[in-house]
């Protein structure tokens, strides 16, 4: 299998899911009757409140579903952030799932919207529409690099659909000093998918689709893709890096005070807070930040497949903080375990790696 036909395909899926969240997001109508409150046991700890969507659901059954239907041998190989189970207002509950039958897509949308089928078919028409990408805009390589193969039985693939849940619920906007950070809002959300060998547990292949990146005049979106891929000594990625003489260290606003503290004083960084674990991952492949510190185990593995594969195509690497510093090696987050989805020992994500050893002699 071209390694490059499949990173065609899952920039496809990501746009699609990009539609479907801007969709939502667009029609009032639609988007009150989509949140629901996750239960307990499926909630993240760092939040009151944490939500899933159907339109979180819908976009992980769509990418899994068109993936599968392109590459039949990774089908059962792709998982997601959401519990497709929802349940409507009346308290009937339904799977939410997409299928060759249009019509039995329509309808089984329709229950969990309370049979609204004008809501139904205003989602369904996203899941099936057909995308096409300017393969040159987003500088898909072509020629020699077209030649990549891999064993795509031997893949795995992570999906979080709309990663910062809460911030595309909430919808408000707000900026740091940096202009190129946002602390919150529509602007840090992301769509991640990554793709991973089975054999080493490695990402080898990341799309971050920022859905909400800009807003025009016209006031409708316009969202931006970002992609790496390393395959052997080979890698390559559509990064634009950004030259900066600050050192910005981009972090959770919950972050524990001693790290802050650490990394203000010592090491001289400026301190950013900054919601979405795929966004400040991207902030350090693009440049924008120079490292992202998660001391906490509140990330899952469909947080941080696909960016990580992108700092991996920039020669840089996400790695488990805890172990780092308890055992003094680089210790790289590892996808081979598949009964393990969340990353225990937190995150540093550097994007220059000999930087991040400056970091471990301190």
């Amino acid at each position: 299998m071209s390694a490059i036909e499949l990173l065609k395909e899952i920039l496809k899926v990501s746009e699609k899911a990009a539609n479907i969240a801007r969709v939502c997001r667009a029609d009032d109508h639609l988007f009150k009757l989509l949140v629901q409150e996750k239960a307990p046991e499926e909630s993240n700890s760092r939040f009151e409140h944490d939500f899933k969507t159907l339109a979180d659901c819908l976009i992980q059954e769509a990418v899994k579903y068109d993936i599968g239907k392109r590459f039949p041998a990774l089908r059962d190989n792709i998982r997601g952030e959401e519990n497709p189970k929802f349940t409507n207002a009346a308290g009937e509950s339904t799977v939410v799932t997409v299928t060759e039958d249009r019509n039995e897509t329509v309808e089984n949308i329709a229950k969990v919207l309370n049979d609204d089928k004008v809501a139904a078919e205003r989602l369904v028409e996203e899941v099936y529409r057909e995308i096409e990408l300017d393969w040159e805009q987003w500088q898909v390589p072509i020629g020699e690099a077209a030649t990549l193969v891999q064993e795509i039985d031997q893949l795995g693939i992570w999906i979080d659909p709309i990663d910062a849940t809460a911030e595309y619920v909430r919808a408000q906007d707000k900026g740091t000093k940096y202009p190129n950070i946002m602390a919150s809002g529509l602007k840090v959300v992301t769509v991640l998918i990554g793709v991973f060998e089975f054999a080493h547990g490695t990402p080898i292949m990341g799309v971050v689709n920022q859905p909400f990146a800009e807003e025009p005049e016209t006031g409708r979106y316009e969202g931006k893709i970002f992609w790496g891929i390393t395959i052997g000594d080979l890698k390559f990625n559509n990064i634009q890096a950004v030259d900066t003489d600050e050192r910005i260290a981009v972090l959770s606003p919950s972050e524990q005070s001693k790290y802050v503290e650490f990394l203000k004083n010592q090491l001289k960084y400026e301190i950013v807070c900054s919601s979405g674990a795929g966004y400040k991952i991207l902030k350090v492949a693009t440049g924008e930040a120079e490292l992202f510190l998660l001391s906490k185990g509140t990330t899952y593995k469909w947080d941080t497949c696909g960016p990580q594969a992108i700092l991996r195509s920039l020669d840089g690497d996400l790695f488990d903080l805890q172990n780092t510093l308890i055992n003094k090696s680089l210790k790289k987050i590892s996808y081979q375990d598949r009964k393990i989805i969340r990353n225990v020992g937190g995150l540093i994500a550097y994007r220059n790696i000999e930087k991040f050893k400056d970091f471990l002699k301190l």
